[in-house]
């Protein structure tokens, strides 16, 4: 709340809409309330009026409680306003300098609520606030929000244009194997794939009840690059390190197809980065579940209907996770680790299947509190509204290590889980060159940290 006996402290913002209301009752305040109802809520001060060197001055309106009666009307017609989100204490008459001026406090929408339009249709009547101005939604930015109104998981969708020959064999063969791994006792592990696949909700049954095609949550998980992109136009996944000049990127032949390779894949990365960042007092364990925990919010979270895609990129100094699709519950809340609302909620359900999104890091609050903790500058997470796009920036501990250095770490750790891999295996798992992957091999093995056998190479002992 500002302080209304210094509103000259203030200027207009993405938070404050000032209207002199001096000629009668301003009916473009209604473009502001679905303004701000559309993105996070702000003050309309009617009464005051913004001078040129940009002060808020206090006009005062001549009929405080008629501008009141009109308010209400207006808000409670369901054929001019959408919905009336405004509750008694909302709207109020202040004495400032001996005038009278009304404010409406006016909040973020729930997802259920939005877009909060005027007029008869959410397309020609939905606006957003941008800075000092309101804009109008455009239709992709309308239909964003109509797709988030839906408690229906929109990814349990059944794709009856779609086969199961559009999944990945490879890639669901890599899914069961870490089930099996993380889960070893759930009954599903005995399951042959025919069986596995609609338990799972990968594969649903089309209208005639008979026949079994891919689901929304299954095609993104597992599919293979050409159908994604036939289904997802807007489909991008990207990873990009600005200090190694490593890349990943879902539209390059040899990089991830789908979520589940891309998880797998980053998260490698993500995890031998925090041990060299964590050399000295930083926890590794902790500081790598949290980045990765990132990561995986974003792609349970994401709008892959959007133009956003995903893109991480980490550089010397943060890890930034940006994800097509807003915050479907307040950043506050989400921060403080209030009940989590994921737009794919069949996605969620699966990565919890190989123990991922199952609350490791603590979510968001977990975060927050690792960086508190070791007293790193706090996380920031934003949302762009008319781009559509959330991004959650991780400043990241600084240490000096070069591309070498990474490589070599990812080699180690990849050898502590698959216990022995050649070199042509090394670059294949870890997207890098097998020159790259040679010269990791004979410095550890330099070192007494590797050494070669029959069937490759082996940690030592």
């Amino acid at each position: 709340m500002i302080d209304l006996n210094n509103i000259m402290r203030y200027h207009e913002n993405n938070r404050i809409e000032a209207k002199k209301a001096a000629g009668g009752f301003p009916h473009s305040l209604w473009e502001t309330y679905s303004a701000f109802a559309n993105t996070i809520g702000g003050l309309i001060l009617l009464g005051v009026e913004e001078s040129r060197d940009k002060e808020l001055r206090v006009t005062g309106v001549p009929d405080a409680q008629g501008y009141i009666d009109i308010i209400w009307q207006t808000v409670n017609d369901p054929a001019r306003v959408s919905v009336n989100i405004l509750a008694p204490e909302d709207v109020a008459v202040h004495s400032i300098d001996g005038k009278e001026v009304l404010v409406i406090s006016v909040p973020r929408a729930g997802r259920r609520q939005r877009p909060v339009y005027i007029g008869d249709s959410p397309f020609t009547g939905s606006y957003r606030r941008d800075g000092e101005g309101d804009y109008h939604c455009s239709a992709e930015e309308v239909r964003a929000m109509l797709r988030d109104r839906d408690d229906a998981p929109a990814d349990l969708a059944v794709l009856e244009a779609r086969s199961p020959a559009d999944l990945s064999a490879a890639t669901l063969r890599q899914f069961r194997l870490l089930m099996a791994m993380r889960r070893p006792d759930h009954p599903w592990n005995y399951l042959p794939d025919g069986e596995f696949l609609p338990n799972a909700g990968i594969l649903g049954y089309g209208k005639d009840e008979t026949s079994l095609y891919p689901t929304l949550a299954g095609l993104l998980l597992l599919g293979r690059r050409g159908p994604l992109k036939e289904v997802f136009p807007q489909f991008r996944l990207t990873y990009q390190e600005t200090d190694t000049g490593f890349s990943l990127a879902t539209n390059r032949p040899g990089c991830p197809e789908n979520l589940f390779e891309f998880y797998t894949a980053v998260s490698r990365r993500l995890t031998a980065v925090s041990a060299l960042l964590a050399e000295g007092s930083a926890p590794r364990e902790e500081l790598a579940a949290a980045m990765r925990e990132a990561v995986l919010n974003a792609i349970l979270h994401a709008d892959y209907f959007g133009g956003g895609g995903l893109t991480i990129q980490r550089t010397d100094t943060e890890l930034q996770v940006t994800n097509g699709g807003l915050l479907r519950v307040p950043p506050d809340r989400a921060k403080a680790g209030g009940a989590a609302d994921p737009r794919n909620v069949v996605l969620t359900r699966l990565f919890s299947l190989v123990k991922l999104g199952s609350g490791a890091g603590k979510g968001l609050k977990g975060i927050y509190h690792l960086w508190a903790q070791q007293g790193w500058s706090a996380p920031v997470l934003s949302e762009t509204f008319q781009a559509g796009v959330t991004s959650l920036s991780l400043p990241l501990p600084r240490r000096e290590f070069s591309p070498e250095d990474l490589t070599r770490q990812l080699v180690a750790e990849y050898l502590t889980d698959a216990v022995s891999a050649t070199a042509d295996g090394l670059a294949a798992g870890l997207g890098l060159s097998h020159r790259e992957v040679q010269s990791a091999l004979d410095a550890l093995t330099e070192r007494g940290l590797v050494v070669e056998k029959e069937d490759g190479y082996h940690l030592r002992a």
